[in-house]
């Protein structure tokens, strides 16, 4: 198992807007900003689903995902297997979470990610390269 450093958890934190990248099963990319994430522990990522359409489709025909980020303390790329929760106490829980930050959200889903790989965003000759 991947686990993550402090420092990713706190530049993941720190950043307001992530970008979600999917795959239909004919390989078809969708990238979508997203709002609403977290680290649950050292191996794992939330993503709450509020407003997935071709996202929520492509996560039901290909459970992987790449997300990047860039914010004030850097960014990284995670990437991970997802299994996807809808009527369980992690999706009751990814309510209560998501209802206390905007109590007018209604998630449809919970997306939790397995992480499977770490890479560096910021240019330079390390950008793209394998840190977890």
């Amino acid at each position: 198992m991947i686990k993550v450093t402090d420092e990713i958890k706190d530049s993941l934190k720190s950043t307001k807007i992530a970008f979600l990248s999917t795959a239909a099963k004919d390989g078809s990319p969708n990238v979508v900003p997203i709002g609403a994430f977290k680290f649950l522990d050292d191996e794992t990522l939330l993503i709450s689903d509020q407003f997935f359409n071709k996202t929520l489709k492509n996560l039901q025909e290909n459970p992987k995902i790449a997300l990047a980020w860039w914010g004030n303390q850097g960014g990284f790329q995670i990437k991970a297997d997802i299994t996807i929760h809808t009527d369980d106490e992690i999706f009751r829980q990814n309510v209560e979470w998501v209802q206390s930050i905007k109590e007018s959200l209604q998630p449809k889903s919970a997306i939790v990610g397995k992480i499977t790989g770490v890479y560096i965003v910021k240019s330079g000759p390390d950008a793209g390269k394998k840190i977890l």
